[in-house]
């Protein structure tokens, strides 16, 4: 099943040195009610916006 997060627009990637993703909701910074690696596959989301031109890849963003 395809998550939400995959096609949203307020993801980011996170690889970790090891090769692990997880994907990180950038709403989780300013509002506490998105949690910051939701369980994936989300469904359903208040939050979800779609990204313009969406193919059903994540964006790979900065890594901290």
């Amino acid at each position: 099943m395809r998550s939400l997060c995959e096609m949203c627009a307020s993801v980011r990637e996170v690889v970790t040195p090891k090769g692990s993703r997880f994907l990180l909701c950038q709403l989780s910074h300013t509002d506490p009610a998105f949690p910051k690696y939701p369980p994936q596959p989300v469904v359903r989301c208040d939050g979800y916006r779609p990204r313009d031109g969406s193919d059903g890849e994540v964006t790979k963003g900065a890594q901290r």
